[in-house]
Formats: structure tokens, C-alpha cells, sequence
């Protein structure tokens, strides 16, 4: 707020250090039977949601007059939610084991997977490679990848369990540094670091030990996450954000009202309780901080002018204030 810190690298590295751990603690919530549980319902609604959003998110756009590369990143932006608000809400409320709190993981998932290939896809094409370039590049990363996990899942990880929960200060230390190595082995090939954490946890999900791994880790995440938030905020542009007001509210309201019905509509339709279906709507009423780096990269590549940037920090503000008040207070 007084730009008085100058340490912008450092703090983001602090800040990607509590979204890993955020993530990883998500991961070892997720064992394998809550996969099977609702990866049906969230594969379904994490793609019906994101399609819906932009689709008409594109046709509202263009009324205001934005050309259609910039309405087509700003209904992108519009489309995705953030997972570390979210999950840190329904942490908050001790959530994440609910119905809806399992679903609305299972959704947010789905929607980072799809953000990773698309700004896979803006970074590749401008850099000017074709799609079957990318394509063969994540297979042949991703089956590496799999070989690679596989060996540590079956030999490594069952065997080394007793002796590394013989200490409690080894258990902890074990923990942070499973996280981080799996973050940067995923980030070495080309994969996000925040997946590379959520694998890590759930690869550690079936482990006895996996209630001490997040008791032990948790104060850590609340401390490094907090740093994420100041950094967003330093990201954030206000240029010219007084000439989007109109369209910044309107596009708020879209938002705050229609990700949650379209996502409400879609789990009445595969015969969930209304109590469940507005609990896990509500957890979509936001843009997210993956819209900011989207439209930012935009900027940076001369697809979009900064003004696209600044009617989605309008957005980003009114929709991550208010979504968090909608969730605490869901009952």
C-alpha cells in the first residue's frame, strides 16, 4: 500500500512456497476412494462451469465494445476460481471432509488442470510452437513423470513410513521436503509447481501418519500463504479502474450469481440435496488469482492492453471480498 518494499522476487518465492503447502495438505486429504467418489460429479461440473461462464461470459463482453482477443481472455479469466481462497475457507470451517466440501475440491481440480494446459497453450503459441509441439512435449513429460512416481509409490514410500515417523522432527522435516522436491521435479518438466505439491500429498494420503504430516505442517502453510495474499495484492493494477466501473459491477454480478446457479443447476440435475449443491455454488463466486496471471501474461505478450488488466483486478477485488463472506456465512 505505501510501496515502500522492494523485495518483489523474495516475497514471490515465499508466496509460492505457501500455495505448495497449501496444495500439498489438499493432496493428502484426497485419497484414492474420495477420487472415486466424486470424480464424476466434479469432472462434470468443473467442465460444465468453466464452459458456461465463458460462453456467455464472451457474449456479455461484447456488448461493452472490447475486441475479441481481449473478450476472449476476459471470459476465460471469468471462468476460473481460486483454490486457495477456497480451500483456505473450507479449512477454516473444517469443510473439506463434507459432501460439498469433497466436491468442490474434486471441481477446483479440474478447473487448475484445465488453467495449466491453457496457459501452457498462450505461452507455447507465442513463443511459436504448434500445438502438436505441446502436445508431445507434456505426453513424454507426463509418462517420465508417471515412471518416476510409480517407482517412489511402490519401493521407496512403504518401506521408509516406519522409520520416518520414528521422530516427530523427522516426520516434519520429511514432510516440507517431499513437498518441495515433488514441486520442483514437477516444475523441471514443464508442470506446474502447485500440482507437483498436490501429487506429493496425495501420494501420501494412504499413509497411518498422514493426520501428524498435516498437524505438523499446517502452522507453516497459514504463515507462508499469508505472504501469497500480500503478493497478489502487489500484482494488482488500478490504472485507468474508474472507466470500468459499470462494466466491472456487472461483470461481479455474473460472477457472484451465475457460477454458483450453473453449478447448482448441474448437481440438482445428478440428484444432489439443494443444501449441498448451494453450499458447493457458493465456492465458485470468485475470479481467480490464475485470472490475474492470465491476463497479465496477455499483457506482457502484446495480446491485450493494460485497461483489460485493470477491469479484471476491478473484478477480482469485488468478487474475492464478497465470495469469502458468502462462504463463511453459506448457513
Amino acid at each position: 500500500f505505501l510501496d515502500i518494499v522492494g523485495y518483489e522476487s523474495s516475497v514471490n518465492i515465499l508466496s509460492e512456497l505457501g500455495v505448495a503447502l497449501l496444495l500439498f495438505l489438499v493432496g493428502i486429504s484426497l485419497s484414492p476412494k474420495v477420487i472415486k467418489e466424486v470424480g464424476k460429479v466434479s469432472l462434470i461440473t468443473g467442465l460444465g462451469q468453466v464452459m458456461f461462464t465463458t460462453v456467455i461470459g464472451f457474449i456479455i463482453i461484447q456488448f461493452f465494445g472490447f475486441d475479441f482477443i481481449s473478450s476472449i481472455y476476459l471470459a476465460i479469466a471469468l471462468a476460473f476460481s481460486s483454490t486457495i481462497i477456497i480451500m483456505k475457507l473450507l479449512a477454516d470451517r473444517g469443510d473439506l471432509e463434507t459432501v460439498y466440501g469433497k466436491i468442490s475440491i474434486g471441481f477446483l481440480l479440474v478447473q487448475d488442470l484445465i488453467a495449466v494446459f491453457i496457459l501452457l497453450g498462450v505461452t507455447t503459441l507465442s513463443g511459436g510452437s504448434g500445438l502438436e509441439t505441446m502436445a508431445y512435449d507434456i505426453m513424454i513429460n507426463g509418462v517420465i513423470l508417471l515412471g518416476i512416481l510409480s517407482f517412489i509409490g511402490i519401493f521407496i514410500l512403504p518401506r521408509a513410513g516406519k522409520f520416518i515417523a520414528s521422530s516427530q522432527e523427522f516426520l516434519f522435516l520429511f514432510s516440507i521436503s517431499w513437498c518441495m522436491a515433488f514441486a520442483a521435479l514437477f516444475s523441471y518438466f514443464n508442470f506446474s509447481v502447485e500440482i507437483g505439491a498436490l501429487v506429493a500429498g496425495v501420494m501420501l494420503s494412504l499413509s497411518p501418519y498422514h493426520d501428524e504430516i498435516v498437524s505438523k505442517v499446517k502452522p507453516l502453510r497459514d504463515f507462508f500463504i499469508i505472504l501469497f495474499f500480500i503478493f497478489l495484492g502487489s500484482q494488482m493494477q488500478f490504472g485507468n479502474i474508474s472507466a470500468f466501473i459499470v462494466p466491472g459491477i456487472l461483470l461481479s454480478l455474473f460472477v457472484l450469481i451465475g457460477n454458483p446457479l450453473i453449478l447448482m443447476i448441474l448437481m440438482g440435475i445428478m440428484g444432489y440435496s439443494r443444501r449441498n449443491s448451494f453450499f458447493a455454488g457458493l465456492t465458485v463466486a470468485q475470479i481467480s488469482e490464475f485470472s490475474l496471471i492470465l491476463v497479465g501474461l496477455g499483457v506482457k505478450l502484446g495480446h491485450i492492453t493494460g485497461d483489460v488488466l485493470s477491469l479484471v483486478t476491478l473484478v477480482g477485488i469485488i468478487t474475492i471480498g464478497c465470495s469469502s463472506y458468502l462462504i463463511l456465512y453459506a448457513h
